[in-house]
């Protein structure tokens, strides 16, 4: 059917070919364009979603970390605490005398001691507990 139809070679005909031509070559650079651009812009849009994400995983691993040193200083708070009171006990002549007649089995001029058979488990009982 092609080879029926054939094209008059007038001015006219050959100047809208050309327009069409032109159009098609618009298109083309145009479609071109907007491919090249949307490329750039998706490749943009994954870059900041990586970014994203790893900025996500390292404030989550930030926020561990911190909650760990949190946990850290609380403990330090509590030991400090627990030397202030024994450093206090230690300040105090009563808690002395109480330590070295309970552990060392010290005794003022004149007082004697007797060392039960109970005595002896009572006495592994506590340095064991001490100790945890």
């Amino acid at each position: 059917m092609s080879k029926k139809v054939e094209n008059i070679g007038n001015t006219f005909t050959s100047s809208e070919n050309k327009k069409k031509q032109k159009q098609k070559m618009r298109r083309r650079v145009i479609r071109r364009r907007i491919t090249l651009f949307g490329g750039i812009l998706l490749a943009i849009i994954i870059i900041l979603c990586i970014m994203l994400v790893t900025q996500k995983q390292s404030n989550n691993d930030d926020a561990v970390e911190r909650q760990q040193k949190e946990e850290k200083y609380q403990k330090q708070q509590d030991e400090e605490l627990a030397l202030k009171e024994q450093l206090n006990n230690l300040n105090d002549k009563s808690y002395i005398e109480k330590v070295a007649r309970d552990d060392y089995y010290l005794s003022n001029d004149g007082e004697v001691i007797f060392k039960l058979p109970s005595d002896k488990s009572d006495a592994g009982s506590k340095s064991s507990k001490e100790d945890k």
